[in-house]
């Protein structure tokens, strides 16, 4: 059975018992809410417009974030997760529904105040302008924000992060919380993200074009057992010449769509695979299937067999690093000895040497 997490959490108005301090935080997030709404989401829309030059850019107003609750929202559903406590169902309280929620709300709105590298970090500085009535506590605004930070960044944010944290009383997950805003924000395209007209009459900057396409022949994402499934349309007119693209380190290079889309399939590999660490058993996506259908713009006819292939793991696994001292911080003491071979030597020497001494 599939639910809106957004839907759900609204029907506990006024239910104030079953939150910290009999406080009733759907109110408190339906008005935060209506000013993101009105006055965050629309100047992010039109800071993006701004900007798009750089490339990377697609629609980050309202109408993302609530694709990316409705991806969300899919995930949570295939956990066959539920709000209220129900036998056979996974368990996620209303007031960690509305930790996320509001992370939801925050993750882009950093757009405003910092450049796309930087902006998952600035969430936190908007939510402590737009909160002067102290409707949140300085707890609450923390978590909001770390969680809203972590969705960008490949520092290994979601790890950063506690596991299980107690905040005003009651029991969270942010790790948990933190990976389902990820995912889901992975999750959040299809041809809606794209300025279609635009597309339509080639007036959009050149180095942003290439992810508006992307976006628009991106027709259909399904969860199956733990699989994500992507279908692509591809018309022909757009698999012909290559697209200029602005990379982090501002070179610009020509990239065709088929190629565009293959390394954006691995991206959302990647993060399913990392977010997917955070998240229950159930929930655990380990491969991304992709079907590219091409089609002709005169007929809409399939031009070709369509393209599919799977990413998953395969073959022996590696070590991505080899240095066990470097990858586990805790083979090191605080003055930063190894506790290496020679250490363990050394420390049995000396504790036989004692045991020498007293007897």
């Amino acid at each position: 059975m599939s639910i809106n997490i957004e839907e759900e959490f609204l029907k506990f108005e006024k239910n104030k018992s079953i939150f910290p301090h009999n406080k009733d935080y759907v109110v408190i997030y339906k008005l935060f809410k209506d000013v993101f709404d009105k006055d965050i989401h629309p100047e992010v829309k039109t800071k993006i417009l701004e900007i798009e030059k750089d490339g990377f850019f697609n629609d980050h107003g309202v109408d993302h974030v609530n694709m990316v609750i409705d991806r969300v929202s899919k995930i949570v559903s295939h956990l066959n997760a539920s709000l209220s406590e129900e036998k056979d169902k996974f368990f996620i309280t209303p007031y960690e529904i509305f930790i996320l929620l509001m992370a939801i709300q925050l993750h882009d709105t950093g757009h405003l105040i910092a450049s796309r590298a930087e902006h998952a970090k600035k969430g936190k500085e908007l939510l402590a302008k737009f909160d002067k009535d102290g409707r949140l506590n300085t707890a609450e605004k923390q978590n909001i924000g770390n969680i809203a930070k972590a969705h960008g960044g490949q520092n290994d944010p979601i790890g950063k992060l506690l596991g299980f944290d107690t905040l005003n009383h009651f029991k969270v997950r942010p790790q948990f919380l933190a990976a389902l805003l990820r995912l889901g924000d992975e999750l959040a395209e299809d041809e809606t993200r794209a300025s279609k007209f635009l597309i339509e009459i080639d007036n959009i900057e050149a180095t942003s074009k290439i992810f508006h396409l992307y976006s628009n022949c991106l027709n259909s994402i399904e969860l199956n057992g733990n699989e994500i499934s992507l279908k692509f349309y591809v018309l022909d007119t757009y698999l012909i010449e290559k697209y200029p693209k602005k990379t982090k380190d501002g070179t610009i290079v020509e990239e065709y769509l088929l190629s565009e889309i293959y390394k954006r399939t691995q991206k959302t590999y990647l993060e399913a695979i990392y977010c997917s660490r955070f998240l229950p058993e159930a929930c655990r996506f380990n491969r991304v299937k992709v079907k590219i259908t091409l089609t002709s713009s005169i007929d809409h006819e399939e031009i070709t067999t369509p393209i599919s292939y799977e990413l998953k793991e395969s073959g022996y696994p590696k070590l991505e690093n080899t240095d066990i001292f470097q990858a586990c911080g805790s083979l090191s003491l605080h003055n930063g000895q190894l506790i290496d071979g020679e250490y363990i030597a050394k420390l049995i020497n000396e504790k036989n040497k004692q045991h020498e001494k007293s007897v």
